[in-house]
C-alpha cells in the first residue's frame, strides 16, 4: 500500500474526536465532521475490502461506482451482490459519473441514474464526477439537477477537501494539516487501490490489480470454454 494501514489511518480521526457522516447528514455549522468518499475507478473487490474495514471500526462512507467502465462490469451478477454487500455494511452507494463519454452529459446522467436505481433499488441523492472538467468545476452547484460531491458545501464552506488521486495526497496529508489539528470539517476522498494492495509504488499497485483481473478472466474463460485450459 502507498499509505499507512487504512484502519489505523481512520482511527486517528476517531481519536481526535471526528465522526464520519454521509453527505446528506453534513452540517457546515458544526465541526469534527468527516465525510469519507471512495471513487471506485478500478476494482470492486478492493472497495468491498475497504467497506469491511470501515464497518469494523464504526466508520461509514459513500462509494461511487462507474456504470460504464473498461475496468469492471458493475452490472455483473457477482458485482451487483458485492455492491449490495457494501451497502449492507452500513455505507451509501451511488454513481461515479464520467463526463467524457457522452455528447449530452445531462441525458447520459439521466440514463445512468435510471439504470442504477433499477438495479440497486437505491435513490440517487448525490454523485461524484470522474475526472471533472473546467466547465463543471466552474459551476458544480448548478451543472446537474442532482447534487455532487464537488459543491462548495462539501469542499469549501467550513470544510476542507483532501484526495489521494494518482497515489498522492492532493493538498497534503490531512493528518498533517491545520484543519485536522483544529478539528475542522474534512471531506476525504480515497481510492481503495492505494490502501489495499501490498505494494509500495503506483505502478506496482496497478500491476497487482491487473494481475488479479487476468486471473479472474482466465477462470471465467475456463468455465465457459470446455476445451480451454
Amino acid at each position: 500500500m502507498l499509505f499507512e494501514n487504512y484502519s489505523s489511518f481512520i482511527e486517528k480521526f476517531h481519536k481526535k474526536g471526528y465522526k464520519s457522516y454521509f453527505f446528506e447528514e453534513f452540517d457546515n455549522k458544526k465541526n469534527n465532521q468527516l465525510i469519507i468518499r471512495h471513487d471506485i475507478d478500478l476494482d470492486i473487490d478492493l472497495a468491498l475490502e475497504i467497506a469491511q474495514i470501515e464497518n469494523a471500526i464504526n466508520a461509514k462512507s459513500t462509494y461511487f461506482f462507474l456504470i460504464r467502465s473498461e475496468s469492471y462490469n458493475l452490472l455483473s451478477i457477482e458485482n451487483i451482490e458485492k455492491v449490495k454487500k457494501i451497502r449492507d455494511l452500513g455505507h451509501k452507494i451511488s454513481i461515479h459519473f464520467d463526463l467524457m463519454i457522452y455528447k449530452d452529459v445531462h441525458e447520459g446522467l439521466n440514463k445512468e441514474i435510471e439504470i442504477f436505481e433499477n438495479f440497486f433499488d437505491e435513490k440517487i441523492e448525490i454523485i461524484s464526477i470522474h475526472r471533472p472538467n473546467k466547465d463543471f468545476l466552474n459551476n458544480p452547484e448548478n451543472f446537474f439537477n442532482v447534487r455532487t460531491s464537488y459543491e462548495n458545501k462539501f469542499t469549501k464552506d467550513n470544510i476542507s477537501y483532501f484526495a489521494d488521486s494518482s497515489g498522492l495526497f492532493r493538498f497534503g496529508n490531512p493528518l498533517d494539516s491545520l484543519d485536522f489539528k483544529e478539528n475542522q470539517n474534512i471531506q476525504l476522498l480515497t481510492h481503495p487501490v492505494w490502501w489495499t494492495t501490498n505494494q509500495n509504488d503506483v505502478n506496482s499497485c496497478v500491476e497487482s490489480v491487473i494481475e488479479n483481473k487476468n486471473i479472474k478472466i482466465r477462470e471465467h474463460f475456463q468455465k465457459n470454454i470446455k476445451t480451454f485450459k
